[in-house]
């Protein structure tokens, strides 16, 4: 496999971590941008059970905010991503009112374009969430994961991260509203033949709104939002030139209800504003059975 430029492999380790429902993924920049509606519509009181998820998202790097926020030519990589998840919902018998859940998920990536082609299993991310009803029709809780770097060399983050997310999802007759708001910290990137990095903590937000038009049939938008700190040489102490970034962005998409434990979910974003960071131009999929 072609060793790729440090870059694209900036690029990169913003895809690795991410992901999703109790997860981090992340699509130009944007952390656990692959929720969708009903995400966090979760139960109490239930007997223990599983649920599987394929997350996936394929986005085109054609064009970037710079510094300034002016839309520029981007890197022109093709990325695709999947995100692999099992989940084991459980309870306490002291504690019949409050879900929990352990939730393990293996990335899978690819960043192609000419003369460049790396691929493999991303950095796992595993860890537990929690949370509680409010009322009848509505959830709130939080989750914490931690990414270990232990991916494919030409994939892998390079970092240990700590990944915290306030969830919450709320029903109001035919509207879900479903989103999180959280903050990812990462250890010292160590890079062979460069000095140390400190990289820059992010704040995110991912909010949807679906409509159930149909019984089979969910419409919905999605809105993401991140900021990342400047990262700093810790070597010499500077800040890293153009490091800090943050993007905007908006899209839509539609959730098919096939059955209560089988669902399929389709959606496109595109980066509205931003700094620093390629734009959003990504087609989002994902499909989850529940046993």
């Amino acid at each position: 496999m072609k060793k790729i430029n440090q870059s694209t492999l900036a690029l990169i380790a913003l895809v690795a971590p991410l992901l999703v429902s109790a997860s981090t993924a992340v699509a130009a920049g944007i952390p656990l941008s692959v929720i969708e509606p009903h995400e966090y519509a979760l139960p109490v009181n239930y007997e223990s059970f599983n649920a599987v998820a394929q997350y996936s998202f394929i986005q085109t790097d054609n064009m970037a905010f710079d510094t300034t926020g002016k839309r520029v030519a981007g890197p022109g990589t093709f990325t695709a991503v999947g995100f692999t998840k099992y989940v084991r919902f459980f309870t306490f018998k002291s504690l019949p009112d409050v879900g929990f859940a352990w939730e393990y998920l293996q990335p899978e990536i690819s960043v192609q374009k000419a003369g460049v082609s790396a691929s493999g299993f991303g950095d796992p991310l595993t860890g537990l969430a929690v949370w509680i009803k409010p009322s009848k029709n509505s959830t709130m809780g939080l989750q914490s994961f931690l990414s270990i770097p232990v991916g494919s060399d030409a994939v892998s983050d390079k970092t240990w991260g700590s990944l915290t997310t306030i969830i919450g999802d709320l029903q109001v007759g035919d509207v879900d509203i479903d989103g999180q708001t959280g903050y990812i910290h990462k250890s010292t990137r160590h890079l062979s033949g460069a000095n140390d990095l400190d990289p820059g903590d992010t704040f995110h937000a991912n909010l949807r709104v679906g409509y159930r038009a149909h019984q089979y049939l969910e419409p919905f938008f999605a809105a993401d939002y991140q900021t990342t700190g400047s990262s700093t040489d810790q070597v010499t102490g500077s800040t890293v030139p153009n490091s800090a970034s943050n993007e905007l962005s908006c899209g839509g998409g539609l959730m098919v209800h096939f059955s209560d434990p089988l669902s399929l979910t389709m959606r496109y974003d595109y980066g509205l504003d931003g700094k620093n960071t390629t734009v959003t131009n990504a087609f989002y999929f994902k499909i989850v059975y529940i046993w």
